[in-house]
């Protein structure tokens, strides 16, 4: 009887730590580290996380103040196949000042704004208005850190 107690209790016992093991490493990791500065290349060229969620991406492939540039989202289980997210689409735009006019290139409407505009090329940042809806943030600045 004391036998099949103690079966009961470290089997028990098993089962916690199992699930104790996998909740934590199931945790997202915030300590996402973003490259040194000194070692990406300089200009608007490459690719750009959003800092708050890094969940959102956008990828200029110039360095002129007007072109396209993509804004990725990452992919979800849609009718059972994986695809991008709602919003992921290519952009045109075009940098005046401190200011970047953007008009999403997939609408139907050609839906678009002038937004605010920074680019702290020292620091490899660019603060930018929330210009697409999808981007899950509250903010109406966003800022993305040169992550290549």
């Amino acid at each position: 009887m004391k036998t099949k107690s103690l079966e009961k209790c470290l089997l028990f016992l098993a089962v916690a730590f199992s699930t104790g093991v996998l909740f934590i490493s199931c945790q997202k990791d915030k300590s996402f580290q973003f490259p040194d500065p000194s070692t990406l290349p300089k200009g608007l060229t490459g690719s750009w996380v959003e800092t708050t969620t890094g969940v959102d991406t956008i990828s200029f492939n110039s360095n002129n103040d007007s072109g396209y540039f993509n804004l990725y989202r990452g992919f979800a289980m849609t009718n059972g196949y994986w695809l991008p997210k709602i919003g992921s689409t290519s952009y045109s735009y075009t940098i005046s000042g401190d200011s970047i006019t953007v008009v999403d290139g997939l609408s139907n409407s050609m839906e678009g704004g002038t937004y605010y505009f920074r680019f702290d090329e020292p620091n490899l940042t660019i603060n930018i208005g929330k210009f697409s809806k999808y981007i899950s943030t509250k903010k109406s600045v966003l800022t993305f850190r040169k992550i290549k």
